[in-house]
């Protein structure tokens, strides 16, 4: 059962008059269910003419993942406006509680960060600051190959199914005799629900036991010609390159804002992955201590004790 820990009252939040409202803990008493400050309305440029904004500022796990989560996010109401309340804005509006309300400027770099840091500090600081694309490859690195069979000098290459592929691989391990010294055996199609039409046999090798649908040819002449290249025309299996990676554009700026790293050089955030993700975790126990002033300092508690 959830417990209310502190009642709710009128206070400030950096001189910005507002209402704190009750402080919630879950049952299990490790995170808030509920702890948030509503400021007071004020004048907003922009919109209709009497519009103002409310700013809301919460730190607590109402989604229940495990740690109390700052948010600051605003409703601005045009009293012109009957539908939804007046309400013609709403959400992560930071520019507008900005200039409502420079006061509480500073808290916005905390917008969606935890008690454990910002909101998947390491992956998306790296990610924005990279030049690599989602998949960790940058412009024209092999981002995939496949295996194909090339005859000889032959330049042309041989697409086959991945099964099958690998039992031509390994036929000298299978067959036990002599490399690709196979038989040619038809597979009849099996009429499993009486229909009135029928089906040619299609052919595969012998020790690739697979039913008429995975068979690899469809007629005897495909199988002796293709097993006949494999017997004399020197076969060999070679990987070759699919995809090639697309690379992106580092963005520096964003990077910063993800790692709440505003004096960050470019030459810091441009270093291998690995390099920045060891600095931005020597640097996170110091932004979490930062961030728990600011928490503490803005009238939340950050934890039940």
């Amino acid at each position: 059962m959830s417990t209310i820990v502190r009642n709710e009252f009128a206070g400030q939040v950096f001189g910005v008059a507002g209402r704190f409202h009750n402080v919630v803990l879950w049952a299990d008493g490790a995170t808030f269910a509920n702890q948030h400050f509503t400021t007071e309305a004020r004048p907003v440029s922009g919109y209709g003419k009497g519009a103002t904004i409310r700013a809301e500022l919460r730190f607590d796990d109402n989604p229940r993942n495990g740690h109390n989560t700052f948010a600051i996010t605003g409703e601005v109401r045009d009293p012109s406006v009957i539908r939804d309340r007046g309400i013609v804005a709403c959400g992560c509006v930071h520019d507008e509680i900005a200039k409502a309300f420079p006061e509480l400027a500073p808290l916005i770099r905390w917008h969606l960060t935890s008690t454990d840091g910002p909101m998947h500090y390491a992956a998306n600081a790296v990610f924005l600051a990279g030049n690599r694309d989602h998949w960790g490859k940058l412009a024209g690195e092999v981002s995939a190959t496949e295996t194909v069979v090339r005859f000889g000098d032959n330049p042309i290459s041989h697409r086959l199914k991945k099964p099958f592929l690998a039992f031509l691989q390994s036929a000298a391990e299978i067959n036990g005799q002599g490399r690709f010294d196979f038989e040619v055996i038809a597979v009849a199609y099996e009429n499993k629900r009486g229909a009135s039409y029928d089906f040619k046999p299609k052919y595969t090798f012998g020790g690739y036991g697979v039913d008429w649908y995975g068979c690899p040819f469809d007629s005897e002449r495909e199988a002796l010609e293709f097993l006949g290249a494999l017997q004399r025309c020197n076969p060999h299996f070679d990987t070759v390159a699919t995809a090639w990676g697309e690379g992106k554009a580092r963005d520096l700026d964003a990077a910063r804002r993800a790692a709440i790293w505003p004096e960050a050089s470019d030459a810091e955030l441009s270093v291998e992955p690995e390099a920045l993700k060891a600095a931005l975790a020597a640097r996170l126990p110091a932004l979490i201590a930062e961030f728990r002033r600011d928490m503490e300092t803005a009238g939340f508690l950050w934890q039940a004790a």
